[in-house]
């Protein structure tokens, strides 16, 4: 499968994941796991989904969406991610680049 299909399917995976994390509310994202992961294919290939569940400094939840796979021999790692911010206020924005580099993705 080319890696285009790969990367177009990576990323509907991706969204469709958060377009469900987005309806809910602060105390709903707030009692997820930390960190909840999955094998699923994608294009052929075993990857892992995974969410991530962190606290940032403004008291605000970061929520990171994963898709992970192994290349070349298992020596490298190939990842795309999205992710949303949760305010206690009720307000739900997309995670700046930013965001997801700061804390790790």
């Amino acid at each position: 499968m080319a890696a285009g299909t790969y990367e177009l399917e990576a990323q509907r995976l991706i969204q469709d994941r958060i377009a469900h994390l987005r309806g809910l509310r602060f105390a709903d994202a707030a009692a997820l796991p930390e960190t909840a992961g999955e094998e699923t294919l994608v294009g052929g290939r075993k990857c892992a989904l995974t969410v991530f569940v962190q606290r940032i400094l403004s008291g605000q939840l970061l929520v990171t969406v994963q898709v992970a796979r192994r290349g070349l021999l298992g020596l490298l790692s190939f990842q795309m991610e999205q992710g949303l911010v949760f305010a206690r206020d009720g307000t739900v924005r997309d995670a700046a680049s930013e965001e997801l580099q700061n804390t790790g993705g």
